[in-house]
């Protein structure tokens, strides 16, 4: 009961503040494509063996790099429902650009770290090319790829530690994994998956230097820009900002409380605070995450239901709603099982929120900061 009333709460305040529409408008957010997560069953079980507890984490024992056929049920499900304009449910993919190249880190006698395309990555792990099927969606305005990071990875802390020959790091990177969470030579980083927290302004350069990079490398591949941004772990520092303003993001994917460091303090956070429509200092604008669909999190709970709970309190408030719905949900490495049941979940979600509300509008994460753009002076 408690829980139930923490959570109404929250959800109100969430959707309390900022910009208003009678529209009844939909995006789906969907984080960590690419990036490769968990390697197989098989390095799962030897890192068990090692004393590892990949066991504790959803994440570890669902989450995997996407195949061919994940991306192609995928799309079955998003052609089949269509909004009050015609255009069917979208994926906002948040793409993570790299993975590292363990082999060539290792040759290198961890000196100097390397880095594989997720497209190489694609063929590196299952000799699959998945490039026709990526511009395929985008063609088909079933996804609209975002920019999420060039590594799902804290590089400065992750190559430091294994350079200090940080013992549990140095079994998981044997296994092609950097997802453990474990002591880290950081005093706030218990994992290496915040790849935006810096620490002292040496950090900071090199986090800006690497964003940039990515967001190049981003358009490079997509033929595109990026036009919107989700930080990894939701932690960035408000000084990467400027350069997402420099590479032309106008707007910055959020929940509605974020992890802050504050180089000035060596890295300590706190929580700050956001809403849909809110302008930072360069008129950049946030949205905010208000719907959860992350069926991985409980195969027991009805999720569908919570969903159009979610939504409905968004569209009470005029308020679009955002949804968190991360890859791990529709990946099927480690499980074709957990893939195929969050299919059909997602299926029955979508059919219940035409239904409800026939004149929904499906839209991208960059599209929704377009019509904010306009709407908001």
């Amino acid at each position: 009961m408690l829980h139930h009333l923490k959570s109404t709460i929250s959800r109100n305040l969430t959707n309390a503040r900022g910009w208003r529409t009678n529209r009844k408008i939909v995006v789906i957010e969907s984080d960590d494509w690419g990036s490769i997560r968990m390697r197989d069953q098989k390095s799962f079980d030897a890192l068990l063996r090692a004393g590892i507890r990949v066991d504790r984490s959803k994440y570890d024992r669902l989450d995997s790099l996407e195949k061919k056929e994940d991306l192609e049920l995928l799309f079955d499900v998003l052609g089949k429902h269509k909004d009050n304009h015609g255009n069917t449910a979208k994926f906002t993919t948040n793409m993570v650009l790299n993975n590292p190249n363990f082999e060539k880190i290792k040759a290198d006698d961890f000196q100097q770290y390397h880095s594989r395309s997720f497209l190489n990555s694609y063929k590196y792990y299952y000799q699959e090319n998945l490039k026709p099927l990526w511009f395929e969606g985008i063609a088909q305005q079933l996804i609209q790829p975002q920019f999420h990071a060039r590594e799902h990875l804290n590089i400065n802390l992750w190559m430091r530690d294994l350079q200090n020959k940080q013992s549990d790091t140095q079994v998981a990177f044997k296994h092609h994994f950097f997802g453990l969470t474990t002591k880290t030579s950081s005093s706030y980083q218990t994992n290496y998956l915040a790849a935006y927290r810096a620490e002292s302004e040496k950090e900071l350069k090199s986090i800006n230097s690497i964003l940039a990079e990515g967001l190049k490398e981003f358009e490079d591949v997509f033929g595109f820009k990026s036009k919107s941004f989700i930080a990894c772990n939701y932690v960035w520092p408000e000084e990467i900002e400027k350069t997402l303003l420099d590479n032309d993001v106008q707007t910055i994917q959020t929940q509605r409380g974020r992890t802050m460091p504050q180089i000035t303090k060596r890295g300590k956070s706190l929580i700050k605070y956001h809403y849909t429509g809110q302008k930072n200092r360069y008129n950049q604008l946030y949205t905010v995450r208000n719907v959860l669909f992350e069926p991985y999190e409980d195969n027991a709970l009805d999720w569908v239901g919570k969903a159009m709970s979610d939504i409905q309190n968004a569209f009470f408030w005029g308020k679009p709603a955002i949804i968190s719905s991360h890859r791990i949900n529709y990946v099927s490495q480690m499980s074709a099982n957990h893939r195929d049941d969050n299919l059909k979940s997602l299926d029955q979600l979508l059919q219940q929120i035409i239904k409800k509300w026939p004149e929904v509008e499906f839209m991208s994460s960059d599209e929704l900061g377009n019509l904010l753009d306009k709407n908001i002076k």
